[in-house]
C-alpha cells in the first residue's frame, strides 16, 4: 500500500519516496504526492527525479506512477525526489471543491442529486437530477455558491476506517467502498466521500462561474469554471465586450441596446437590398427573355451559384422556356425550367457533366454542374442546349 500523502498534505509540493517498483516507465513508491486519476478529474502531474510523471492511478491502494520515460539506473530500494506541479493541483483543487459546493447546495436546499461529475481541462460540468433547471435556479445556484467561497468555510477531511464510521456523517451520496473511506467535509453545504485533495477552506477555490446549464439525459448538465479558470474566461469576455463597445460606440450598460438598435438598421438595409434585388433580377430578366430562342442562355463573369439560382428562379416565374446560365468565376452552370419544357436537367448533368470532367446532380426541373475549366464548362453549355 502507498501512503498517500496527498490526502491529509495537500499543500506538499516536494518529497523523497523509496521505490517499491520499476517496470518499464511505471513506477511505485512507499509514498507518494501525486493523487492518481479519480472521482471525474485527472491525475496529478510532476516529475519524478526530474523526469516527467504524467499519469498515475490507484490500483487497490498501490499508486501507479506512468513517467514520460523510464527512470535510468534506479531499482527499488532506492530514493527518489518528487516534485509535484502545483498549478495543476491547485487548477483541480479549485474545480473540484466548487463541485462540492455547488452539488452541496443543490443536494442541501433543493434534495437534487449530482448523478455525474467531470472535471475537463478547459470546463467542468456536473449532471443534476432535474429535467428542467430554470434560469432563476441557476443564478442562485451560482450567486449561493458564492457566498460560501466568501465566507471562507473550513473544508476537512476525516479518514475512516470502515463503511460504519462513514455512514454516521450526514453523506450526500452512498459509499462505494467498505474501509479506509475519505469523507470531505464544508460545514452546511456539503459532506460525501472523495478520496481526492481539497483546498483548506472554500475561500481558495477564489470565483465559483457558471457558464451554461442545458438538458441532457432527462437531466440538467451543468457547465463551470473555478477559480484562475473563471478569471481566464472573465479576462476574455472582458476583451470581448470591450471590442464590442468600441464597435456600437457604448458602455456595458448600453451595449446590448445599441446591438439592438444596429440589428434593426442592418434588418431594414437587408429588405431594401432584397426589394432592389427583385427589382434588378426582374430588369434582367426581361432583357435576357427578349434576346432567348428556345432557351435563356448567359454566361457570366462574377456570379455565385446562390446569384444563379436566384435569377434562375425569377426567369421561371416570367417564363416557360429552359434556363441555361453559367458563371466563370465558380465555374458552375445551372439548369433550370417552370417544369413545361421536356429538358431533364438532372438527367443531362449526369450523362454528359461527368464525362466532361465535371460533377453535379438535381432534378428534372432544377440541376448544377461543376467544372474545373472554363471551356469544358462552355462545352457542356453547347450540348445541353442541343438537349433542349
Amino acid at each position: 500500500m502507498t501512503n498517500k500523502l496527498y490526502q491529509t498534505q495537500q499543500y506538499l509540493k516536494q518529497c523523497t519516496a523509496v521505490v517499491t517498483a520499476a517496470e518499464g516507465n511505471i513506477v511505485t513508491l512507499d509514498r507518494t504526492i501525486f493523487a492518481p486519476e479519480a472521482g471525474g478529474q485527472a491525475s496529478d502531474i510532476g516529475t519524478i527525479q526530474g523526469v516527467p510523471m504524467v499519469h498515475c492511478i490507484d490500483r487497490d491502494g498501490e499508486i501507479l506512477h506512468e513517467l514520460a520515460e523510464p527512470l535510468k539506473g534506479v531499482k527499488p530500494g532506492d530514493e527518489v525526489e518528487l516534485e509535484l506541479d502545483w498549478m495543476v493541483r491547485l487548477d483541480h483543487m479549485q474545480n473540484h471543491c466548487g463541485e462540492h459546493i455547488l452539488s452541496g447546495i443543490l443536494f442541501t436546499e433543493h434534495g437534487i442529486e449530482n448523478k455525474g461529475f467531470h472535471l475537463g481541462s478547459e470546463i467542468s460540468t456536473l449532471d443534476a437530477a432535474i429535467k428542467n433547471m430554470t434560469e432563476e435556479m441557476v443564478r442562485e445556484l451560482e450567486w449561493k455558491a458564492n457566498q460560501v467561497v466568501f465566507q471562507g468555510i473550513p473544508v476537512r477531511v476525516e479518514m475512516l476506517e470502515t463503511r460504519e464510521d462513514a455512514e454516521k456523517y450526514p453523506l450526500r451520496k452512498a459509499l462505494k467502498v467498505d474501509e479506509d473511506i475519505s469523507v470531505v467535509i464544508i460545514d452546511g453545504v456539503d459532506c460525501v466521500a472523495c478520496c481526492c485533495p481539497h483546498p483548506s477552506d472554500t475561500s481558495q477555490v477564489g470565483l465559483i462561474k457558471i457558464i451554461k446549464a442545458e438538458h441532457y439525459k432527462g437531466m440538467t448538465r451543468v457547465y463551470f469554471k473555478c477559480g484562475m479558470r473563471a478569471l481566464k474566461d472573465y479576462q476574455l469576455k472582458a476583451e470581448i465586450v470591450t471590442a464590442l463597445n468600441k464597435k456600437y460606440s457604448s458602455e456595458d450598460e448600453t451595449l446590448l441596446e445599441n446591438m439592438k438598435i444596429q440589428e434593426k438598421k442592418v434588418g431594414a438595409l437587408r429588405s431594401e437590398l432584397y426589394t432592389l434585388k427583385q427589382r434588378f433580377a426582374v430588369l434582367e430578366a426581361e432583357e435576357l427573355i427578349a434576346g432567348a430562342e428556345g432557351a435563356v442562355v448567359h454566361e457570366f463573369e462574377d456570379r455565385n451559384l446562390d446569384e444563379l439560382r436566384f435569377l434562375g428562379k425569377k426567369l421561371t416565374e416570367m417564363t416557360d422556356l429552359p434556363v441555361i446560365l453559367s458563371s466563370t468565376s465558380c465555374k458552375t452552370v445551372l439548369l433550370i425550367h417552370s417544369g413545361k419544357s421536356s429538358l431533364k436537367c438532372g438527367q443531362v448533368v449526369k450523362e454528359f457533366a461527368v464525362g466532361f470532367g465535371g460533377k453535379g446532380g438535381g432534378s428534372d426541373t432544377l440541376a448544377q454542374a461543376l467544372f474545373t475549366d472554363d471551356e469544358v464548362m462552355r462545352n457542356f453549355v453547347k450540348i445541353a442546349l442541343h438537349s433542349v
